[in-house]
């Protein structure tokens, strides 16, 4: 069982040495995981040093507009922290500047099609602000562009899986297909390419695709949340044989948290029946020295997910 305290205790000792400030590598995401862990051990100062660390981020003045390292990150970070009433906040105010200059630099996304795939996490930000302001119009338009983008980027990837000349990189290509899936569920989006939806599963059937338990979850919640019947086989030989090729040996402590959270939430949504694992509940023994502290693969990707199994983790 992971010594939560201790956790926390080396977290805020090494702080001080992360000198980015976003999600995935830096102090956004790191505030993230110790404001969770103030609300699961009800310890008000560690939250005023969480908040103190989140507030290093906020001050960021950058042309950065990603959401892995730069202001769309740090703008879920805050809406995250809103939403579940870990602060009270004026969204416009704190974050009013750097939100408007992260849509402007989307609302023609459409006339850059070589920024597609480093933009398309961007959904999880405009997804999360929807709640704040439903009336931005922009906001919705801006996500349809970048699923839209994507889909004709898979339609043309995926005609060609079968040709034995394919130079790309097909792993590649389908771990963006899995945060696509991941994406279209975050954002219940509805109008999704049906169409691309059975190619890839002609794919899958006729072995040209390798199972995940990634795209077996996220596919099998499409499914669900859209009415969509037929694919169950697919779903299940998913999550089925990647559970099979799982190496625990071989897995990061970061990557050990993501695949025991895919098989709780498969296992508490229903989406299929889990054979015997030999995956623990949990990363044990680890070297805290030896570990980046990080939301991404590190250490507060671990602490977010001992304190609150519920957490998305994106």
């Amino acid at each position: 069982m992971t010594d939560i305290s201790k956790l926390v205790g080396h977290i805020l000792s090494n702080v001080c040495l992360v000198d980015t400030t976003g999600l995935y590598y830096g102090k956004a995401g790191i505030s993230l995981a110790l404001f969770e862990a103030s609300g699961y051990l009800q310890d008000e100062d560690m939250e005023d040093k969480a908040f103190n660390i989140l507030r290093e981020a906020l001050i960021l003045k950058s042309g950065d507009f990603s959401f892995e390292n730069g202001l769309s990150g740090i703008g879920y970070v805050l809406c995250y922290l809103m939403e579940n009433k870990f602060i009270e906040a004026d969204f416009d105010e704190i974050f009013g500047e750097q939100y408007e200059k992260t849509v402007k630099s989307l609302e023609d996304i459409e006339k850059k099609p070589e920024r597609l795939l480093n933009t398309l996490q961007v959904i999880y930000f405009l997804s999360s602000v929807r709640k704040i302001k439903p009336n931005d119009e922009r906001l919705q338009k801006i996500i349809k562009k970048i699923f839209e983008g994507l889909e004709l980027f898979f339609i043309v990837q995926f005609q060609d899986f079968i040709d034995i000349h394919y130079i790309n990189d097909k792993m590649a290509v389908l771990r963006i297909y899995e945060t696509y899936l991941k994406l279209v569920n975050f954002a219940g989006y509805t109008h999704f390419s049906h169409s691309l939806l059975e190619n890839y599963v002609d794919l899958y059937r006729t072995g040209r695709a390798v199972s995940s338990i990634a795209i077996g979850y996220y596919l099998g919640m499409l499914l669900r949340n859209n009415a969509i019947t037929g694919y169950d086989d697919v779903v299940k030989n998913h999550i089925e044989n990647g559970i099979r090729d799982i190496h625990e040996d071989m897995l990061s402590p970061g990557e050990k948290v993501d695949v025991t959270k895919l098989l709780t939430d498969v296992k508490n949504n229903g989406i299929a029946q889990l054979p015997d694992t030999k995956i623990d509940d949990l990363p044990k023994n680890v070297g805290l020295g030896s570990c980046s502290l990080d939301y991404k693969k590190g250490l507060s990707r671990l602490l977010l997910f001992c304190v609150n199994k519920q957490a998305e983790l994106l």
